[in-house]
């Protein structure tokens, strides 16, 4: 766990209200995971650091569709 601040970006699970969707919260892993309990609870599926984030969207498959940013 990074005690770094930046972007980490979490998406939500098929089902869940959200699905297909992400958002991002700035702080250190810790930090942005706390934002992301106090905004939607248990009610996500994964916690990516920017670096994660943009190396999973040169490797999807084109078969998986984009999620899109929850505003």
């Amino acid at each position: 766990m990074s005690e770094t601040k930046q972007w980490y970006i979490f998406t939500f699970g098929v089902g869940q209200q959200h699905a297909g969707h992400y958002v991002k919260f700035y702080g250190t892993y810790a930090e942005a995971r706390q934002q992301m309990f106090d905004a939607y609870g248990r009610e996500w599926a994964m916690q990516y650091s920017e670096e994660e984030w943009n190396d999973w969207l040169q490797r999807k498959p084109a078969w998986i569709p984009a999620e899109r940013e929850l505003k």
